[in-house]
C-alpha cells in the first residue's frame, strides 16, 4: 500500500505542476501549498453479496474536500461523474490509467474556474453483470477501490489566487484558512 500510495501522490503532485503550467502560473503555484499536507490514501472495500441491488448505494453523491483527488481503475464498475450540463455518466478507467478529480480546495483556490466534481458509487447494471461473472468464475465479491485524498497544507489560507480574483464568481470565496475550512465541511456532514 505504502508504494502505491506513493504512486498516486506523486501523480497528484505532477498534475498539480501541470495544472500550474497550464493556467500560465509559477510551477510549484499549488505544490508550494501541498508540502506538507495530509495526503491521505483511503481503499475501499464493497461487499456486493451485501449491497446486490441496482442503485444499491456505496458512497452517495458529493464532492471532496481536499485539493485533487485521484483513483486508481476499480476491480468493479460503478463510479459516476456529473458533468457541468447536469447530465450523470459512468466513469471508465482504461486499463494502466488514473482517474483525477478537481476537489474543492482547487474549486477555491481558482475562484470558481475549477469545480468540485460531483459523484457517487452506486450498484450499476454494469456492477452486477460485473458480479454475475465473477460468481460463475469463483472470484472475490468484493468491490475495491483505491483513492488517494490529496489536500493543501492547513495552514495555507485558502482563496482565490491573483489571476482569478476579478471573475465574477470570486466573490463567493471569501479567505479561510485550510483547516477551519475542512472544519467547517466536516460539521456541515456531521462528520465532526
Amino acid at each position: 500500500m505504502n508504494s502505491w500510495g506513493n504512486v498516486l501522490n506523486g501523480a497528484c503532485f505532477t498534475v498539480a505542476e501541470m495544472i500550474a503550467l497550464g493556467l500560465d502560473l509559477p510551477r510549484a503555484t499549488f505544490t508550494d501549498k501541498m508540502k506538507g499536507a495530509v495526503q491521505l490514501l483511503a481503499p475501499t472495500g464493497s461487499d456486493l453479496t451485501r449491497y446486490s441491488k441496482k442503485n444499491d448505494i456505496l458512497a452517495g453523491f458529493h464532492y471532496d474536500l481536499n485539493f485533487l483527488t485521484i483513483h486508481g481503475k476499480s476491480n468493479y464498475p460503478g463510479l459516476f461523474v456529473w458533468l457541468r450540463n447536469g447530465e450523470k455518466v459512468p466513469v471508465k478507467i482504461p486499463d494502466g490509467c488514473l482517474l483525477l478529480q478537481s476537489s474543492k480546495m482547487l474549486e477555491y483556490l481558482t475562484g470558481g474556474y475549477f469545480y468540485a466534481g460531483y459523484h457517487e458509487v452506486i450498484v450499476s447494471e454494469d456492477t452486477l453483470k460485473s458480479a454475475e461473472q465473477a460468481r460463475k468464475n469463483n472470484k472475490s465479491l468484493w468491490r475495491v477501490s483505491s483513492t488517494l485524498f490529496s489536500a493543501l497544507n492547513y495552514k495555507v489560507m485558502l482563496e482565490p489566487l491573483p489571476k482569478f480574483a476579478n471573475q465574477p464568481e470570486a466573490k463567493n470565496y471569501t479567505p479561510i484558512s485550510c483547516y477551519k475550512f475542512v472544519e467547517e465541511e466536516l460539521k456541515a456532514i456531521s462528520l465532526l
